[in-house]
This record gives structure tokens, C-alpha cells and sequence, in this order.
């Protein structure tokens, strides 16, 4: 049983749509859900992550319909306003990026995992992080590149805490990819811009959502049953870490 958040997004449909396509149930989380959505074997469920009563009760929902999700991906998030000097930004703004990225990535985990320790079940999680998080945010936003960063390291607390339980937890850190969240930046840049990021890109090309389901699969598949901690780059050689 799979649980997908920020299921709309580019990303989280990718991967929804894979654990789908591969004989997964998928919950599909998100604030704003589709209006209609048929899809075979997926459920959609509106939810706003933040809420931590609200995802307390979606994941006793999951547990009573249809079992414990042991399958996790933290897929919801968002950068928040780019580019805006660190004297210019205000309380409210830190906040909601890093309620939104780290605080609601701890809440899904949190929730889920109270299940699977009620049920005796294993499972594994897969938190979606950022580039941002291991350098820092080309985009220049403060609270982004912070909790991001704390995305990376609940993931190997957690994988610490909840390895004698064998519920393993991992992360995914993303480079720029085309994406809803990015079409707009994307949009702004000149063909010189465009050119000078690729230039630090090995493959020398965007990345697409499609690029990330491959990493998060392997993360949550059993034959990684002795991968538990770890962050890897999906950014197309962007950042390369030892």
C-alpha cells in the first residue's frame, strides 16, 4: 500500500503513476486534487500537510481501508518566492516554506509510521529533497535551501531510529527539473542563462519528472533492502558528492 503526497505536482504524479502501473494501490495526497480522477488503482485525497490532526487521520483512513501505507513517498513541497534578499524576507514567509517542506514531510512520516509500528509492519519511505538542500538554492531562497537541508537529515535520523525495525528511509535530491513548480522560472531565463546552467550539467540537459522515478523506485523496492540513510542526486551530474 503506497502513499504518494504532492500528487498533482509533476514529480508526485510520475511516481504515482509508476507505483500504479506496476501493480501498487496508490493513495494520492494533495491540497488540490483533481476534480475527476479515474485512474485504476489510485485514490485521490485532498490534504494539506501542514495540518498534523489532518494527517493523523488520513493515515488511520489508509490503515482501515486498506491496510498500513508501508510504501511512503514525500513528494509535496514548493520554493516560495525567489531571489528576495535575506533582510527582505518576513516571518511569515520562512515559516510557510519550512512548515510546507520540512514540517509536513515530518508529519507524513510521523503518521505512517505510528501505523506500521501498531501493525508489526515494515515499510519504506522516500523523502524528496533538493539540490538546494546539499549546496545551496540557485534561486536564492533562504528557507528553501534550509529545509531542504533538514529534509537530508530527518531522513538518516529516521533511518537511524527506525532500522532495528526494518523500516527503511531515504531521500531523492532532485536538480533542476521541469516541473510546474520551475516552468515559470524556466520561462524567465535567456537562451545565454539557459545555456551557462547547462554547461554545469554533465548530461547537458533539464531534467524531467520521469528522471525521478527510477531513484525513488529503487529506494522503495526490497531488492534495496540493505539501503537505508542515503540521499542520492538525480540532477544529471549537476552536484557530485563522494
Amino acid at each position: 500500500m503506497a502513499v504518494v503526497t504532492g500528487a498533482r505536482g509533476d514529480i508526485g504524479h510520475a511516481v504515482a503513476h509508476a507505483l500504479s502501473e506496476r501493480g501498487a494501490e496508490v493513495w494520492c495526497v494533495d491540497i488540490r486534487p483533481p476534480e475527476s480522477a479515474a485512474e485504476t488503482g489510485m485514490r485521490w485525497v485532498e490534504l494539506d500537510i501542514t495540518d498534523a490532526d489532518a494527517v493523523e487521520r488520513f493515515f488511520e483512513r489508509v490503515r482501515d481501508e486498506t491496510g498500513p501505507a508501508d510504501l511512503l513517498v514525500n513528494a509535496a513541497g514548493g520554493p516560495g518566492r525567489i531571489r528576495t534578499p535575506i533582510d527582505e524576507v518576513t516571518d511569515e514567509v520562512w515559516q510557510r516554506v519550512l512548515t510546507l517542506n520540512l514540517t509536513g514531510t515530518f508529519n507524513c512520516c510521523r503518521a505512517a509510521v505510528r501505523q506500521l509500528k501498531r501493525t508489526g509492519k515494515t515499510g519504506s519511505i522516500v523523502n524528496i529533497s533538493s539540490g538546494a538542500g546539499r549546496t545551496y538554492s540557485r534561486t536564492g531562497v533562504q528557507a528553501y535551501a534550509a529545509a531542504k537541508a533538514g529534509v537530508i537529515g530527518l531522513t538518516r535520523q529516521l533511518a537511524r531510529e527506525l532500522g532495528p525495525m526494518d523500516i527503511r528511509v531515504n531521500c531523492v535530491a532532485p536538480g533542476l527539473i521541469v516541473s510546474d513548480g520551475t516552468r515559470e522560472e524556466l520561462g524567465r531565463l535567456t537562451e545565454e542563462d539557459l545555456r551557462a546552467h547547462l554547461d554545469g550539467v554533465a548530461l547537458r540537459r533539464l531534467g524531467e519528472a520521469h528522471d525521478l522515478i527510477s531513484p525513488v523506485l529503487f529506494f522503495l523496492n526490497p531488492a534495496s533492502g540493505y539501503v537505508t540513510g542515503q540521499t542520492v542526486s538525480a540532477d544529471g551530474g549537476s552536484i557530485m558528492l563522494g
